[in-house]
C-alpha cells in the first residue's frame, strides 16, 4: 500500500472492515506499506517485475517523487488499485489545478521561501519537485481496479479483499461501487420538487425525511455511484460525489448541471422566465468546488494537456 498526495485517511481505511481486517492480514504478505513498515524505495526496485500481487495506491499524483513511485510499483504489482478518490479521480487537491503550482507554493510557504527554496546538502532537505498539475492515478499508469471513496466505505474494501484473497476478482477496469446512482440507495422522500433557490448545508435545518435536493441543497447523488448506503444524507449532509460518476453521467459536474437545469423552476405566465431561473443558478456558491469536489484533475488534465504519462 503506498500513499501519494493525500491526507492519509485512505492509507489506514482498511481497518473500517473491523475484525475482518485479521482475516485480510492473515492471508497476505505485507512487502511495502511505509505507514506500518519500515521498508525503503530501494527495497521495493530490488523486487522482480510481477512479484506483488497487488498493490493499493491512494493520492492523488503531485510530485515528481509520486510518478516515480507509482511506476516503479506498477512495474514490481501484478494488479495495481487506484484506491480512494484521490487515485481514482484526482481528489480534492485537484482543486489545486485553479492556480499554477509556484502560486500554491508562494501562498503556502511565503515569498520568501518561494524565492531561495531549500537546497539538498545546503539549508536542508528539499522536497519534491511539484508537477504542473494534480492528476489522477491512471493519468500515469495502467491501473486495474478502482476502490472509490474518501475514504472507501467499510462495504466496498470488503468487496474488494473478498475477491482478492478468494480469487474471484471481475474483469480488469473494474470499479468496487454500485452502477446505479446514490439516489436508489438514499431513505429520503424524493418528489422533484421545482428548485427555487439553492441553499449551503448550514443555512437550513433540513426535513430528515425529504430529498436534500429538494430542499434546494445541492446533493451530488444523481450522478454519484452508490455504495456507501447514502452515509452522508442519511445524516442530513449532501453528497460531494467521492464515489465518482455513474456510467450514465460520466461527468460528474456536466452530469449535474443537466440535473439542476431540469429542476430549476421560476416565473409565471408573461414573466421573464429565463432571468429569473439565471438568478436561481447565480445562488450556487463555488460552483467548481461544489459540482467537481473532487474530479476536477482529470478533467483539468483533459482539457489542459498538461502533467500526466
Amino acid at each position: 500500500m503506498y500513499w501519494t498526495g493525500g491526507c492519509g485517511g485512505c492509507d489506514v481505511s482498511p481497518l473500517e472492515v473491523g475484525e475482518a481486517i485479521v482475516d485480510v492480514l492473515s492471508g497476505v504478505e505485507l512487502v511495502f506499506w511505509p505507514a506500518l513498515m519500515d521498508t525503503k524505495r530501494a527495497d521495493v526496485e530490488a523486487l522482480p517485475a510481477g512479484s506483488i500481487d497487488a498493490v493499493l495506491i491512494n493520492g492523488a499524483l503531485r510530485t515528481e517523487e509520486n510518478m516515480e513511485m507509482v511506476r516503479i510499483l506498477r512495474e514490481k504489482a501484478k494488479v495495481v488499485v487506484a484506491y480512494g478518490a484521490c487515485a481514482h479521480l484526482g481528489g480534492i487537491i485537484g482543486l489545486g489545478n485553479l492556480h499554477s503550482a509556484q502560486s500554491l507554493v508562494g501562498t503556502a510557504l511565503g515569498e520568501d521561501w518561494q524565492a531561495s527554496p531549500p537546497v539538498p546538502g545546503a539549508n536542508g532537505d528539499a522536497p519534491p519537485a511539484l508537477t504542473a498539475g494534480v492528476v489522477p492515478l491512471s493519468d500515469a499508469i495502467t491501473v486495474d481496479y478502482v476502490v472509490p471513496g474518501c475514504p472507501p466505505p467499510a462495504q466496498l474494501i470488503g468487496q474488494f479483499f473478498r475477491g482478492l484473497l478468494e480469487g474471484y476478482m471481475p474483469d480488469v477496469g473494474h470499479v468496487f461501487a454500485e452502477e446505479k446512482a446514490l439516489c436508489d440507495q438514499c431513505p429520503r422522500e424524493k418528489e422533484d420538487r421545482p428548485i427555487e433557490r439553492f441553499v449551503r448545508p448550514h443555512e437550513i435545518e433540513p426535513d430528515p425525511d425529504k430529498c436534500l435536493l429538494d430542499q434546494g441543497v445541492v446533493c451530488m447523488g444523481p450522478v454519484t455511484r452508490g455504495g456507501c448506503e447514502a452515509a452522508c444524507p442519511k445524516l442530513g449532509m449532501p453528497c460531494t460525489g467521492c464515489v465518482g460518476p455513474t456510467r450514465k453521467a460520466g461527468d460528474l459536474a456536466g452530469g449535474m448541471i443537466s440535473a439542476l437545469a431540469s429542476l430549476v423552476r421560476a416565473g409565471e405566465e408573461g414573466e421573464d422566465v429565463f432571468a429569473q431561473e439565471d438568478e436561481i443558478l447565480d445562488g450556487l456558491v463555488d460552483t467548481v468546488g461544489t459540482l467537481y469536489k473532487y474530479a476536477l484533475a482529470g478533467t483539468w488534465k483533459r482539457g489542459s494537456g498538461g502533467g500526466g504519462k
